[in-house]
């Protein structure tokens, strides 16, 4: 034997002849009966459809026979004619055959393919495991007559014991425990004994010919099926013989018509992997095939677990079609397949199991073969028949061969089809032949047969690449034309607006059949749909649909339509607030068109909501609702969030659209403008308002205006001066000091009866216009304000003078108050004082009070003030004591001088023996900066035994001293070197031992230049002494490294300025 799966053929031969009459036998066929051809990319997109989803391989394979296959986990088995079993894992492609001993019935394999139960004709069971280290089958000891059907226990042991339970040829139900260790036999619960447990025996004694078992939430749902029953059995985990409880089974059943075979009763399930649960069920019976959907969950025993049972028909006539109704009445607890949308059409029925909608799947029948199949299978949109001359796909959706393949005339005769889920591989086998069918992009053709049927939701789930866009937009013009027809404009309007189509086709569409709501409908949808760059698109679309909303409130507005005024309402400002950025865009129209309809109440919403509170307030002044327009006011104040960048642009839209776009007023714009009018009707309100806004918001200065066209006289007895009550806050809380805000407050006190705030306001800080406040003092006639003034000015005289006209101690005060400036100025103001008071009253105590509080006046001062006649008794006491104190300070002349003759001959003495001071040095000392002996150059010591050669000192100080005293240095040491130049010329010390003359020049200096200071030396050299003098006190005045300087270089750095250049030299 052969098994070569690299090697295989293409079935694409076709023949025509045939035994069925009336029944096309073409070898290919794909349905291409639906037209998608609305635009070019759909053109290509049929040509691409066109390529072939299934197509069957056959492998060469020379092994006669075959009479049936089974395959899960990639690892197959058949039987053949002869009794053999072949064993193949397609792993590894090694097959090995099982040689028995009689006639095989049927085999069965677990979904791991581990497992193995092999039935013979003559009822002799054999298992046989993956693992066992024997090939051959061992026998099993029990009777269970024919097995027809195996469930497999989802929870089991999928390599050693699995619980299975066997459905047999005379309606019976076993369970028991296969093992693969060597034992070889069944086990029950663990037991040693190979026991059988009868569970159920069904009536009629019909074949048990399928039969799945799931575990779902704690429960077993267990499927049976027989030639004209199927039975939905659900129990809790546990025994399974509560499955079989008789409260808990519910079963469909079918009228035993048609052509019977062996094959009918099959069972068989899609799922869309090995580890997911079945999602589909399809059960063979002798008219056709029964299928829908499974659903495991919170159904109780005794419900379904079915949904959306349909049926398809091998024969199309009446009796079938009646058969089918009475199915789908049957099945009470299972849902029914709904289109995708639940709203029922006018004079219709919106379920799938109607006879209208089964009339409608019937005129859809393919021409099939009046019998049933031998075997079939399902995959997820299609139907896989086997007859034994050919393999048809049939479409779940609309009932159309999709792919068949004929065999008659090959000597080949099909005999079964089985499913590989965990593989996804699907095999066919005839006598002398085995197949694989390849299944390439099944749902590329679900979404358009879904939208033929009605079901739109689904058809859009499976619509995909290529042309994902053109597919869903006829989707959505199917599904806007089926809405149309029924009379549901609004879904139609609705998915119409999701569509290409033209958007004068669609309106018209609406306007002719009078539906202005569906056409609104449209408009929302096409202008949510609309991209960013498509401006002027939705501005015309939004001016229609403010047009149309308005329109339909103005016939609202009786009272007997408030529910649904109040819901288009409420969807025009859902609308409004939904496109605010299109709509601001053409504000000044939509405002023509909400007031050209007198509809205030969506005006001033609209204005609310693009924040356009001029035209609200403006709105509320005209209408005299004062507080109502203090109260926006009042949350402009408030953080608002940042513009979108996308406004930045507007602009450049509104002059691409030629609409003029005015920019919004600032918020404290608004305050300016319309507080005026607030103010002068509401001033405590408006006043509070100001007080409560936020520091900083609003510029005191800019309401200037408002609080001046405010009218005290008409505030209600009890009230303050609310514009006196703004500004004390503005300077007295913030802090305010803008001289037109104190201004303006002065000029209020001023018109005030009291003076008290006034004083306290002027004494409080001159942030004020002194000579305007001066000019308003003196137009009221405040005196004592104008004294205050002039003294913030400084004209003291000028308020001295004022203040004896008011208060005499106020003018004292402003007398005291230049006592420590200028005394002169400080005791001609007291003079002054004293003479008002003298001749004013004539009183002489009065007047010697004065001495006593201004120390700067004498009793000689004042003395001229008195009349001539005047008794000196009254101040004779005052005159005395004034002799006395002249006296006293004549003495204190006399000491001062005394002292200040002696401290003059104590400093000449110091000097003359500061002239006699000298210092030693050693002959091997040396300079403390340069290291050099000391006595080789002129030199400085200094009292801390420090000692420096003149030019070390002199470069060393050079680079702590200013920028002057540096050019004075530079300057002497010019001078000095000119002089010595000259001496030299007249040779007057040309033989002088050059050590010598410096060590004459060193004794000279520490010497103080005595001994050089001859009076019969020349000018020149008086000269050079007067320079070195000048340069010994400019260099010598402190030690280099204990004076002044040591401590200032703390604070330079290590480098200087100019060693900047050096320090870059020395990077690498």
């Amino acid at each position: 034997m052969n098994l070569n799966f690299n090697s295989t053929q293409l079935m694409n031969e076709n023949f025509n002849d045939g035994d069925y009459s009336g029944y096309n036998n073409g070898g290919m066929m794909v349905n291409n009966n639906h037209n998608l051809n609305h635009n070019g990319g759909m053109n290509d997109m049929r040509n691409q459809m066109e390529d072939r989803i299934f197509e069957l391989e056959k492998i060469e394979y020379n092994k006669d026979g075959i009479t049936s296959i089974v395959i899960n986990n990639g690892k197959m088995a058949m039987t053949t004619r002869n009794n053999y079993i072949i064993r193949l894992d397609l792993a590894d492609s090694i097959p090995y055959e099982i040689k028995m001993n009689s006639d095989i019935y049927k085999i069965f394999c677990d979904p791991t393919g581990n497992h193995m139960v092999i039935c013979m004709t003559n009822e002799e069971i054999y298992y046989l495991h993956t693992q066992s280290t024997s090939r051959k089958p061992k026998q099993l000891k029990i009777k269970v007559d024919l097995i027809e059907s195996i469930a497999w226990d989802p929870a089991g042991d999928k390599n050693n014991v699995q619980t299975i339970l066997i459905g047999t040829n005379k309606g019976k139900v076993y369970e028991t425990v296969v093992s693969g260790v060597e034992k070889g036999y069944f086990e029950y619960l663990g037991g040693n004994a190979p026991i059988l447990k009868l569970l159920h025996t069904f009536d009629d004694f019909e074949p048990v010919m399928g039969m799945s078992l799931e575990r779902v939430q704690n429960k077993n749902f267990l499927m049976v099926s027989t030639p004209t029953r199927l039975y939905h059995l659900i129990a809790q985990i546990g025994s399974y013989e509560q499955l079989f409880d008789r409260y808990h089974i519910s079963f469909d059943i079918v009228p035993e018509e048609g052509i019977p075979n062996v094959a009918c009763g099959q069972l068989k399930f899609f799922s869309k992997s090995h580890l997911s649960l079945p999602q589909s069920y399809g059960w063979l019976i002798s008219t056709g095939i029964r299928y829908g959907d499974l659903i495991y969950g919170a159904q109780n025993p005794g419900d379904k677990f079915t949904n959306s049972p349909s049926m398809l028909f091998f024969k199309a006539d009446q009796d079938n079609l009646n058969i089918n109704n009475t199915i789908s009445g049957n099945n009470s607890n299972s849902n029914s397949n709904n289109n995708s949308n639940s709203n029922t059409p006018k004079g219709g029925n919106s379920g799938s199991n109607t006879p209208n909608h089964y009339q409608q799947l019937q005129s859809f029948q393919p021409a099939l073969p009046p019998i049933p199949p031998v075997s079939f299978a399902l995959s997820q949109f299609h139907f896989l028949l086997v007859y034994e001359d050919r393999f048809i796909a049939l479409s779940k959706l609309n009932y159309q061969i999709v792919y068949e393949q004929d065999f008659r005339g090959r000597g080949t005769r099909l005999h079964s089809i089985a499913v590989d889920n965990t593989e996804r591989s699907i095999w066919l086998c005839g006598d002398n032949a085995l197949y694989e069918l390849k299944i390439t992009d099944e749902d590329r053709d679900a979404w358009r047969l879904y939208m033929e049927k009605g079901q739109f939701d689904m058809a859009l789930a499976y619509a995909k690449e290529p042309y994902l866009a053109e597919k869903r937009d006829k989707i959505w013009q199917t599904q806007a034309e089926h809405y149309f027809k029924e009379e549901r404009y609004e879904l139609s309007a609705t998915f119409f607006g999701k569509t290409h189509k033209v958007f004068e086709e669609i309106t018209l569409k609406f306007i002719n059949v009078g539906q202005r709501d569906a056409l609104k409908t449209y408009l929302l949808q096409k202008l949510t749909n609309l991209s960013k760059g498509q401006e002027t698109q939705k501005t015309i679309i939004c001016t229609w649909l403010i047009e149309i909303f308005i329109s339909k409130l103005n016939t609202l507005r009786d009272a007997s339509n408030k529910d649904r005024y109040n819901k288009v309402n409420s969807e025009f400002r859902q609308f409004l607030e939904n496109f605010k950025d299109t709509l601001i865009i053409i504000k000044d129209i939509t405002f023509n068109i909400i007031s050209s309809h007198g509809a205030i109440e969506e005006l001033l919403f609209y204005a609310n909501l693009i924040e356009d509170y001029e035209r609200v307030i403006s709105y509320h002044i005209q209408h005299q609702q004062y507080e109502k327009a203090l109260s926006i006011l009042t949350t402009l104040d408030k953080p608002k969030p940042p513009p979108p960048s996308s406004q930045q642009q507007q602009p450049q839209k509104n002059n691409r659209l030629g609409v003029t776009n005015v920019q919004q007023p600032e918020p404290d714009e608004l305050y300016y403008k319309f507080c005026p009018i607030l103010f002068h009707f509401i001033p405590y309100q408006t006043c509070e308002a100001w007080i409560q806004t936020k520091a900083g918001f609003l510029d005191p200065k800019k309401l200037i205006p408002s609080l001046m066209r405010y009218d005290h006289s008409k505030t209600p007895p009890g009230q303050p001066n609310q514009a006196i009550r703004y500004l004390q806050y503005c300077v007295n809380k913030q802090g305010n000091t803008d001289r037109p805000v104190h201004n303006y407050l002065l000029s209020l006190y001023v018109k005030q009866e009291e003076d008290g705030p006034l004083s306290d306001f002027l004494n409080d800080g001159v942030h004020f216009d002194l000579k305007y406040a001066l000019r308003l003092c003196m137009r009221e006639k405040k005196l004592k304000a104008c004294v205050y003034i002039y003294s913030a000015m400084e004209l003291y005289e000028e308020a001295v003078d004022l203040a004896l006209l008011v208060d005499i101690d106020l003018a004292k005060e402003n007398a005291d108050k230049v006592r420590d400036t200028d005394e002169e100025l400080c005791k001609k103001l007291w003079l002054r004082i004293a003479e008002h008071q003298v001749k004013k009253d004539g009183n002489i105590k009065e007047a010697m009070e004065f001495l006593k509080a201004c120390s700067l006046l004498k009793i000689e001062d004042i003395l001229p003030f008195f009349p001539n006649f005047t008794v000196i008794d009254d101040f004779k006491e005052e005159i005395c004591k004034s002799l006395e104190d002249y006296n006293s300070y004549i003495d204190e002349l006399k000491a001062a001088m005394d002292d200040a003759t002696k401290s003059a001959q104590q400093i000449r003495k110091d000097i003359q023996n500061l002239r006699n001071k000298y210092g030693h040095v050693r002959g091997d000392q040396k300079c403390d900066i340069c290291n050099y002996p000391v006595l080789t150059k002129r030199f400085y010591l200094f009292s801390c035994k420090h000692v420096f050669h003149s030019d070390c000192l002199i470069t060393q100080l050079m680079k702590h001293l200013s920028p002057m005293q540096k050019q004075r240095i530079r300057e002497l040491e010019m001078n000095i070197g000119h002089n010595h130049i000259d001496l030299l010329s007249q040779g007057g010390q040309h033989n002088q031992n050059p050590v010598i003359s410096n060590i004459s020049s060193i004794l000279g200096n520490i010497s103080g230049g005595s001994n050089q200071a001859q009076g019969d030396e020349n000018e020149n050299v008086s000269q050079e002494d007067l320079d070195r003098n000048e340069l010994d006190r400019m260099v010598g005045k402190e030690c280099l490294y204990c004076g002044d300087i040591m401590i200032r270089s703390i604070e330079q750095p290590f480098i200087g300025l100019d060693e900047i250049e050096t320090l870059e030299s020395w990077e690498i």
